[in-house]
C-alpha cells in the first residue's frame, strides 16, 4: 500500500545537491517572515487601522483569498507534476504576494484590501506545496524532508513575528508592510540563483520504487491510497478549521479582550514559532521513527486540551505564556510525510496539493465562521475556543477511526 521506505536503499550520493536544498529552506524561511507579519497583524490593522469593526468582513478578509487562492492549488500541481517542474510555482508565488505587500501601504479601505488579497493568495499558495513536492523528491526519510521545510520556516515565523512586535510602534503597520514586501522579493530570488530542478534522470532507485507503487492494488476502495489520503486531508481541515477560527484573531483578542499589548502578540507569536522549530525537527524525526498516525493523533489531542486550558484563562501574561506552546508542526509534518507515502514522485505535487488545500482551507473558513459567530452568536472571541475544542475532537475521531498507518519499514 505504501512504498516499504525501509526497503529502499539511500543513494551514496545525495540526488539534490546541498546548494538547492539549502535554496529551499532559505527562500522559504524569508517566505514565512513575511507571513507571520500578515498572519499576526493583519485582523489588528483593519480592525484598529483601517477602523473595520464587523467582524464577520474582517474573517471574510482573512479566509475568502485563501478560498480563492485554493482554485489554483490543485491546477498548479497538476501542471507541476506534468512538466515536472516545481521552481517556477514557488517563483511565482512569492512574488504575487509581494506585490500584495507593497500595495497594502497604500490601501484604505476593506474592499479594495480584500480583492488585492485574494489576486495574490490565487498564485502564492501554489508555493508551499511545490517546496514539500521537490523535498519529498530529493530525500527518502520523507518525514524528515518535510520537516526541516517546516523547521526552516518557524524560523522565518518567529523573526517576523519578533521583528512585527517590537517594530510596530515605530513604523507602523505600512513600514511592516514594505519590509515584508522586500522579503518576499529576496526569497524568489535567492530561488532563482540557488535552486535548480531535479532532472528526471537522477529520480533512479527512488523514482523506480514509487512506479511500483503506483500499479493498481487489489485492497477494496476503503483501503485505496486516495481514500485514505482523502480521509486524512478532511481531518486536517475539520482540525484547521477550529484552530484558525480562533488563531486569525488572536491579536484582537490579547489586545482588546484581555488587555495585552501588540508588543506581547508578537513575543507570543515570536516564541511559538521559535519553539515550533525543535517540535517541528522531532515531529519530522518521530513520523519516520514511530509512524505518521500517532503524531497526528498527539496533534489533534494536544489542541483539544489547550483550547480547553485556554477556555479558562484570563491573564493577558499568561495567555501569552500559553501561546509557546506549539502544536500545529506535529500534524503538518507527519500528513505531508503521509501524503508522499501515498504517492508517487510523478503524483506528488498532487498529493501536496491535497493536504495544502486541506489546510488551507481550515485557514480560509475558519476566520470567516470564527467571525460570524463573535458578531452574531457569542459576541466575544473566546467563545471561538469551544469551536476550536469540538473540531479537534472530531479530527482525532477521524484519524484514529478512518486512518490506517502508512509508513511501513522492515522489522530488523
Amino acid at each position: 500500500m505504501a512504498v516499504p521506505e525501509g526497503d529502499i536503499e539511500r543513494p551514496s550520493e545525495p540526488i539534490v545537491p546541498r546548494r538547492f536544498i539549502w535554496g529551499i529552506l532559505l527562500g522559504f524561511a524569508f517566505f514565512h517572515f513575511s507571513a507571520s507579519i500578515f498572519w499576526q497583524f493583519g485582523s489588528f490593522y483593519l480592525f484598529a487601522g483601517i477602523g473595520e469593526t464587523a467582524f464577520l468582513l474582517i474573517g471574510l478578509i482573512g479566509g475568502l483569498p485563501i478560498l480563492v487562492g485554493l482554485a489554483g492549488v490543485y491546477l498548479w500541481g497538476s501542471l507541476s507534476d506534468r512538466w515536472h517542474r516545481r521552481l517556477p510555482f514557488i517563483i511565482i508565488g512569492f512574488f504575487a504576494q509581494s506585490v500584495s505587500f507593497f500595495l497594502y501601504i497604500f490601501i484604505q479601505d476593506s474592499l479594495t484590501f480584500l480583492i488585492v488579497t485574494c489576486a495574490a493568495y490565487l498564485f502564492s499558495l501554489a508555493a508551499v506545496p511545490m517546496a514539500n513536492a521537490y523535498l519529498t523528491e530529493a530525500r527518502t526519510f520523507k518525514g524528515g524532508a518535510v520537516g526541516i521545510l517546516l523547521a526552516t520556516s518557524s524560523v522565518g515565523w518567529s523573526v517576523g513575528a519578533f521583528t512585527g512586535g517590537f517594530l510596530f510602534a515605530m513604523i507602523g503597520m505600512t513600514g511592516l508592510f514594505f519590509l515584508g514586501g522586500i522579503a518576499l522579493v529576496v526569497a524568489a530570488l535567492v530561488i532563482i540563483v540557488l535552486v535548480r530542478e531535479i532532472p528526471q534522470e537522477k529520480e533512479s532507485a527512488l523514482s523506480q520504487v514509487n512506479e511500483q507503487d503506483s500499479k493498481p492494488s487489489p485492497n477494496p476502495w476503503w483501503k485505496s491510497k486516495m481514500w485514505i489520503l482523502l480521509v486524512l486531508a478532511l481531518a486536517v481541515a475539520i482540525g484547521s478549521l477550529g484552530v484558525n477560527g480562533f488563531a486569525y484573531f488572536f491579536g484582537v483578542y490579547l489586545v482588546s479582550e484581555i488587555g495585552g499589548t501588540p508588543l506581547m502578540v508578537g513575543i507570543a507569536n515570536g516564541f511559538a514559532s521559535l519553539f515550533g522549530l525543535g517540535v517541528t525537527l522531532a515531529a519530522g524525526h518521530g513520523s519516520d521513527r514511530i509512524g505518521r498516525k500517532p503524531i497526528i493523533l498527539l496533534g489533534f489531542a494536544g489542541y483539544g486540551v489547550f483550547m480547553l486550558v485556554y477556555l479558562f484563562v484570563f491573564n493577558p501574561w499568561i495567555a501569552m505564556l500559553l501561546w509557546f506552546i506549539p502544536l500545529y508542526p506535529l500534524i503538518s509534518t507527519a500528513s505531508y510525510a503521509a501524503a508522499a507515502d501515498l504517492s508517487s514522485v510523478k503524483e506528488r505535487g498532487r498529493a501536496m496539493s491535497t493536504i495544502a488545500t486541506a489546510n488551507s482551507l481550515g485557514q480560509a473558513i475558519g476566520p470567516i465562521i470564527g467571525g460570524a459567530l463573535v458578531q452574531f452568536v457569542l459576541f466575544t472571541l473566546r467563545g471561538n475556543l469551544l469551536f476550536a475544542l469540538v473540531t479537534s475532537i472530531i479530527a482525532f475521531s477521524i484519524v484514529l477511526v478512518l486512518v490506517p498507518e502508512t509508513l511501513h519499514q522492515r522489522k530488523k
